[in-house]
């Protein structure tokens, strides 16, 4: 299941993000998702995220209470440009 977030940007914004996805042959929505994963790798070192697991990623063993590392985090953010 996919879903679509908007954001509201300025002229401005909008201006210097439509021209840097068009310097590296993005979409404007692949260029948007790509800034946000970059944007979350650093957020995520910056601070502790506790994020508990969705039931198709939880381990039968763990227990019920599991949560993502940083690691598989960075991981599913990573992902993002490659899914547009």
């Amino acid at each position: 299941m996919e879903y679509a977030i908007s954001i509201k940007l300025t002229e401005k914004q909008y201006h210097v993000l439509k021209n840097m996805a068009k310097d590296e042959y993005r979409t404007i929505g692949n260029t948007a998702a790509m800034l946000m994963a970059t944007g979350f790798r650093w957020y995520i070192e910056d601070r502790y995220i506790y994020i508990d697991k969705t039931p198709e990623d939880r381990l039968p063993e763990a227990g019920e209470y599991q949560r993502y590392t940083d690691k598989e985090l960075k991981g599913i953010f990573d992902s993002i440009p490659f899914n547009q």
